[in-house]
């Protein structure tokens, strides 16, 4: 949405579509305390909810911060970046002259390897990282 967020300030696609190298997302969510983390199960509602298929969801181990000195009884301790990244390919670009919907820019960059926030985070709470939980707060509407 950052191409169409250009464009609707009035500048050329065009001159968007050469000016695009690349384009990051951030969001930053609450890692798992390593002190205090221990495997759980996680609500298989929830992890449907996030993307996985109910029979890989049995199989999958979580973690989360019980709660410790360390952490403050929070079960968190500090902070992980989730990022994405759009790389503006020449297709890409091409799209972008084109006036191209959201959803058609996704598309390719998805076929073109792009990881979204999302799936950047699902990979962090395989990771034992951070936790589903963090994940639905900030990625998953």
């Amino acid at each position: 949405s950052s191409i169409n967020r250009l464009m609707n300030m009035g500048i050329e696609p065009f001159l968007v579509a050469t000016s695009v190298h690349m384009i990051v997302a951030q969001r930053l969510v609450r890692r798992v305390c390593g002190s205090c983390k221990e495997p759980t199960e996680a609500p298989l509602g929830a992890l449907m909810n996030a993307g996985f298929s109910e029979k890989d969801a049995k199989g999958i181990r979580l973690f989360k911060g019980r709660g410790c000195d360390r952490c403050s009884n929070t079960g968190y301790k500090g902070r992980v970046g989730l990022h994405e990244l759009l790389v503006g390919s020449d297709k890409i670009k091409k799209q972008i002259q084109e006036h191209a919907r959201v959803a058609e820019l996704l598309a390719t960059g998805l076929n073109e390897g792009m990881v979204t926030l999302k799936m950047d985070g699902i990979q962090k709470v395989l990771q034992g990282i951070t936790d589903i939980k963090q994940i639905r707060a900030v990625c998953i509407k």
